[in-house]
C-alpha cells in the first residue's frame, strides 16, 4: 500500500485511540479535579507510562521493525519469525526483572520526585499507586513487540487500536473497583484506577494475538539469544531510548519541578499535554510508523535514492495536517481545554491554568510530528549513536530551563510545557539537518514548495480562529456544555472550511491526495 493510504488507516487508528485516551482523563478529572491526589496518580503513573511511550511509540518497536523487515525481505517469513520468539523470549525475561525492581524501589523513587516541602500523605499515595502500576510496562512492552510485527506484515491498523483497548478497559475496570473501594469516589477510589491500568496493560495484548496467529506467527519460547539480529536490534535501541524519547524524558523531568509548583501543575501539564498529542498522533506517529518500513526495505535494495522523496512526503503530509492544529490550540487552547474537560470537580480555574499549558505546549507541535516522521529513519540508516547527540543537549537545556523558569523566575507549569517546545523543535531541526547532510538533501524544492503554500493557507485560518475568538466566543467559559461544544465547532468548522478552501486555490498536492483517496473508497 501507498504511504498515503498507510498514513490515513494507521491515523485513523491512532486517532481512536487518542480519543479514547482523552475520554480517560475526562473521567479521572470529573471525579478528582485537579488536587493534589490526581497529582499523585499521575506522579505514579509516570515512570511506567514513560517507558511505555518510549517502547510503544520508540525505540523497541522501531528497532525491531527495521532489522525484522530487512531479515524478512532477505531470508522469508520463517526468519522473521524465529527472530520474533527471540527477542519475544529476551523481553519477557527483562520486564520480569524490571517490574520487580520498580515495585521494590517505588518508596525511593516517589521520595525522590516528592523531594521538599510536600505532603508525607500524598508521597505514600503515589508510592502504593506506583506499586499497583508497574505491572503495565511489561504487558505495554510486549505488546508493543506485537505491533511491529504487525507492521512488519503490513498490518497498521489495529495494533494501534491496541491502546485503545487499554483506555476502554482501563475506565471501565477502574470505574467498578473504584466505586468498590469508596462509592463517593474520594481519593481512595484511585486505588481502583490503579488497577485499571494494569488490567487495560493485559487487554492491550490479548486484542493483537488473535490477527499474529493469523499471520502465521506461533510463539516458541526460544532462549538461543547469541544471534547478531538479536544484538542488532538492542543495539539500535539502547541509544535511540534517549534519542526517541527526549520528549517523554523532558515530560518526566516536568513532573519532579511542577511538584514545587501550585497543587493541580501535574494534573495540568498532563491533561493539556493529552490534547496536545492528539494532532501528533494523527499523523506524526501514523507516518514514522509507516515511512520505517518502507525506508528499511529501500536500504536493501537500490533504493536509497527514493529515500530523500519519501521522507519530504511524509513532513508534508505531517505539516498538511499539524499546522492548522498548531494554529488552532495555540489561539483556542483554553476554550478546547474547557470544552473537553470543564465537568465536575475541574472548575474555571483549571481550565484557564490549562488552557495557558496548552498553548505552550502548542509551540512545539511541528517539531515534535516532525520527529516523529525523520527520527525512525536513523534507525534504517543504522545511525544509531548519531541521535544520542541531540538527546544530550535536550535534556540539559529541559533542566536548565525547567531550574530557571521555576527557582530563577517563579514562573508557572506552562513555562515548564514551553520548555518542552523548545526542546521538540530543537530536537527535529537537529535531526533534519543532519539526516539533510547523510542523504545528500531530502528534496527541499518539493519540501519547501508544499510547505509555502500549507503556511499560507494555515495563515488564513489562524486569522478566523483570532476573530471568532475575539468577538463570537467571548465569556466562553460561563457557557452551558451545549453552547460550547456548538460554539467551538463553529469557529473551528469556519476556519477549516477556509484552511481547505485556501489550500484547493494554493494548489496544495497533499489536499488533492487525501481528496482522491476519499473519493476512491
Amino acid at each position: 500500500m501507498s504511504l498515503m493510504r498507510n498514513s490515513l488507516v494507521a491515523s485513523g487508528a491512532i486517532f481512536a485511540c487518542r480519543l479514547t485516551g482523552m475520554a480517560r482523563e475526562i473521567v479521572y478529572t470529573s471525579l478528582f479535579g485537579a488536587t493534589g491526589v490526581l497529582d499523585a496518580f499521575y506522579t505514579a503513573f509516570r515512570i511506567p507510562n514513560l517507558l511505555r511511550d518510549l517502547f510503544a511509540e520508540g525505540a523497541l518497536s522501531q528497532s525491531y521493525t527495521s532489522v525484522a523487515s530487512k531479515t524478512r525481505e532477505a531470508e522469508g517469513d520463517a526468519a522473521a519469525w524465529e527472530l520474533t520468539n527471540k527477542v519475544a523470549t529476551q523481553l519477557s525475561t527483562l520486564m520480569v526483572a524490571i517490574v520487580t525492581l520498580g515495585i521494590l524501589f517505588a518508596g525511593p523513587v516517589m521520595e525522590a520526585l516528592y523531594s521538599g516541602d510536600h505532603s508525607l500523605t500524598d508521597q505514600l499515595f503515589a508510592t502504593d499507586l506506583s506499586r499497583i502500576m508497574w505491572p503495565f510496562i511489561g504487558f505495554a512492552s510486549l505488546s508493543a513487540l506485537v505491533m511491529g510485527a504487525l507492521n512488519m506484515v503490513g498490518v497498521f491498523g489495529l495494533p494501534m487500536l491496541a491502546s485503545a483497548a487499554f483506555n476502554v478497559t482501563s475506565i471501565l475496570f477502574g470505574l467498578l473497583i473504584g466505586y468498590f473501594i469508596d462509592p463517593s469516589f474520594g481519593p481512595k477510589a484511585l486505588y481502583g484506577f490503579a488497577c485499571g491500568v494494569t488490567i487495560g496493560g493485559a487487554a492491550q495484548i490479548a486484542v493483537q494475538l488473535p490477527k499474529l496467529r493469523k499471520t502465521g506467527f506461533r510463539w516458541k519460547p526460544n532462549f538461543h539469544w547469541d544471534d547478531p539480529r538479536v544484538r542488532k536490534i538492542w543495539g539500535l535501541m539502547l541509544p535511540s531510548v534517549l534519542a526517541s524519547g527526549v520528549t517523554q524524558f523532558t515530560i518526566f523531568i516536568n513532573t519532579g519541578f511542577a511538584l514545587d509548583l501550585q497543587k493541580g501543575s501535574v494534573t495540568a501539564l498532563t491533561t493539556a499535554f493529552r490534547l496536545w498529542q492528539l494532532p501528533v498522533g494523527l499523523f506524526g506517529v501514523a507516518t514514522g510508523m509507516v515511512v520505517l518500513p518502507a525506508v528499511s526495505r529501500m536500504m536493501v535494495g537500490d533504493g536509497r535514492k527514493e529515500v530523500a522523496v519519501h521522507i519530504a512526503k511524509g513532513l508534508r503530509l505531517v505539516a498538511f495536517f499539524t499546522v492548522p492544529a498548531f494554529l488552532i490550540l495555540f489561539i483556542l487552547g483554553t476554550e478546547f481545554v474547557s470544552s473537553v474537560y470543564q465537568w465536575g470537580r475541574f472548575n474555571q480555574d483549571a481550565v484557564r491554568y490549562t488552557g495557558e499549558v496548552l498553548g505552550a505546549y502548542s509551540l512545539g507541535l511541528l517539531g515534535y510530528a516532525g520527529t516523529k516522521v525523520v527520527q525512525p529513519v536513523f534507525l534504517a540508516l543504522e545511525k544509531r549513536w548519531v541521535p544520542l547527540i541531540a538527546a544530550a543537549v535536550a535534556l540539559a537545556i529541559s533542566i536548565g530551563l525547567n531550574y530557571y523558569f521555576v527557582y530563577g523566575l517563579h514562573k508557572n507549569a506552562a513555562w515548564l510545557a514551553l520548555t518542552t517546545s523548545v526542546v521538540t523543535t530543537f530536537n527535529f531541526l537537529f535531526y533534519f539537518l543532519y539526516l539533510r547532510r547523510q542523504l545528500g538533501g531530502v528534496d527541499g524544492r518539493t519540501l519547501v514548495s508544499g510547505l509555502g503554500r500549507i503556511l499560507a493557507a494555515g495563515a488564513l485560518l489562524g486569522a478566523v480562529c483570532w476573530a471568532g475568538k475575539t468577538w463570537f466566543l467571548q465569556g466562553f467559559l460561563d457557557w452551558s456544555f451545549p453552547a460550547r461544544l456548538l460554539g467551538i465547532s463553529l469557529v473551528c468548522g469556519c476556519a477549516g472550511i477556509v484552511y481547505l478552501a485556501a489550500a484547493f486555490l494554493f494548489k496544495t498536492p497533499e489536499l488533492d491526495a487525501v481528496r482522491a483517496k476519499f473519493m476512491k473508497r
